[in-house]
């Protein structure tokens, strides 16, 4: 694969250069786009071009597929393609779906975590970044809880996943949902930063109201001060 070839542009084409040409190509090759045979089409060539923007905004890397294309020579036609670059894996496309997150590029973002999903998906941060997307986004906040519920499943033990999941299930009116998950966070991590707040009068009877089965009230305000601290935190506050 030839980043220059795949993203359209010279080999002296400039940073910026580079950036516009695969914002451009990334938003008419977005998979959301297409249905069918064309979709999967559309995916490969996403990933060609998320490919080859990550290679060739490292400025080393750069210089180096600079330095390996042959001068053209008088009547001569240059070789399209250079060696090809190591395999990406799951990880590489999470970490891509990330930064694109990051730069506030959530449609790309999106399309790239799918695809670290869609090769390993037993990676609960996976699913995580996903739910951060979707949040972003503002997408239907039962798909949201979906792949938040996924991390949970796949890491019983991420607090951050489940203090969220309490936080949207009270969202969505499911009280009791929300209170499992926030007491199985208070249980994993009781002195967890998120969960810190003064105890009212009859906090050992609720703790031994859980002892017998019964799930012991989250402390008046708490919840408020989570929903306050999470739109804080995703810039939604």
């Amino acid at each position: 694969m030839n980043p220059f070839t795949v993203l359209e542009i010279s080999p002296d084409a400039s940073p910026e250069d580079i950036k516009a040409a695969y914002h451009r190509l990334a938003k008419r090759w977005h998979p959301d786009r297409y249905t069918g045979a064309e979709k999967a089409e559309a995916e490969n060539r996403f990933r060609e071009l998320a490919e080859a923007f990550s290679i060739l905004k490292d400025p080393g890397k750069r210089l180096t597929l600079q330095q390996q294309l042959p001068k053209p020579q008088p009547g001569a036609v240059s070789p399209s393609e250079v060696e090809s670059p190591q395999e990406r894996t799951p990880e590489d496309w999470a970490a891509m779906a990330k930064a694109a997150f990051e730069e506030g590029h959530n449609d790309q973002a999106r399309a790239l975590i799918h695809y670290a999903i869609r090769m390993d998906g037993e990676k609960p941060q996976y699913h995580s970044l996903l739910a951060s997307i979707l949040e972003k986004e503002g997408s239907d906040l039962r798909a949201v809880v979906k792949a938040l519920e996924t991390a949970v499943r796949l890491a019983p033990r991420d607090v951050e996943s489940h203090i969220r999941l309490a936080l949207h299930f009270q969202t969505l009116g499911m009280a009791a949902r929300s209170q499992r998950h926030l007491q199985a966070a208070r249980e994993i991590s009781p002195n967890h930063p998120k969960l810190r707040a003064s105890a009212p009068k009859g906090t050992k009877n609720q703790a031994a109201a859980g002892q017998k089965g019964k799930l012991p009230a989250p402390p008046p305000g708490l919840l408020d001060q989570l929903k306050d601290l999470w739109g804080r935190l995703t810039g939604k506050g």
